[in-house]
């Protein structure tokens, strides 16, 4: 992968525009697809709900570019991410504007946001709708309160990284207690359960084999099993767990898929 200084662009919500961008919405509209398959109603909950669209890009990355310009637009993925640029003009979205753009049946949304602008943001782009919660802190306080039931829950979980290690704690950062806050914050939710936690680095002594160890022993207690990985190199990876969903043995192929399509874009 090569990378150049991003240019410049005006103030206002930042992405990274790199292959994590990639692996966290491929695999997001992956799981959305196949749940379509088995359910009409999903509760949509999301601890780091970013702004409905950003515009001032961090870094350049060839195979984001590809991706983004390119004319196959085969996957789920490809295609709703070129309706929302179309609709909404350059930049990138949020993981719960693809939500909205690939969930065909009824949908509700729970999206916790630290960052007081982007809030307003997504109240914005949920139009006051009911639908729509936006929950403005730490999403761990939020998370104590209890979270919606629904016959399908998908929660999202996209920090800058997963560190096993209890150390000064990064607000940003996902750590052996926040899984256990998870943990209890699912418990009485009857109905099916699917996350997606994607993490973006191995360093401070987090190797993914030992990550993927750490989070497995922790969201057992929950019953919450992982059933895909999806990865694109030793510091990113996604990992989806599933808890009362028959349909799980599904995605157990994600990750081949994902690479396979990944070869395709570079």
């Amino acid at each position: 992968m090569n990378r150049t200084a991003a240019p410049e662009c005006e103030q206002g919500p930042t992405y990274k525009g790199n292959v994590g961008h990639l692996m966290q919405h491929w695999t997001l509209c992956e799981i959305l697809t196949a749940a379509q398959r088995h359910a009409s109603c999903l509760s949509y909950v999301d601890a780091h709900a970013m702004a409905p669209m950003a515009r001032c890009r961090k870094a350049m990355c060839q195979t984001f570019d590809r991706v983004r310009d390119g004319d196959r637009r085969a996957s789920t993925y490809e295609l709703a991410w070129r309706r929302l640029v179309s609709a909404r003009g350059n930049g990138y979205p949020n993981s719960a504007a693809f939500v909205r753009e690939v969930w065909k049946g009824q949908v509700s949304m729970l999206l916790c946001e630290i960052d007081t602008p982007t809030v307003a943001a997504l109240e914005t782009w949920g139009g006051g709708l009911d639908a729509v919660t936006v929950s403005e802190g730490d999403w761990r306080e939020r998370f104590e309160k209890g979270l919606p039931d629904a016959p399908l829950t998908l929660l999202s979980f996209d920090p800058y990284m997963y560190n096993r290690n209890r150390r000064v704690k990064n607000p940003g950062n996902l750590y052996p207690s926040d899984l256990e806050l998870l943990v209890r914050s699912v418990d009485t939710l009857r109905g099916g359960i699917h996350l997606q936690l994607s993490t973006y680095s191995a360093n401070d002594g987090n190797p993914q084999d030992a990550v993927m160890s750490s989070i497995d022993e922790i969201l057992a207690q929950g019953r919450l099993r992982r059933v895909g990985l999806v990865r694109v190199n030793r510091q990113m990876m996604s990992l989806i767990y599933a808890r009362q969903v028959d349909w799980a043995a599904e995605l157990a192929d994600l990750g081949n898929r994902f690479t396979q399509w990944l070869e395709t874009c570079r």
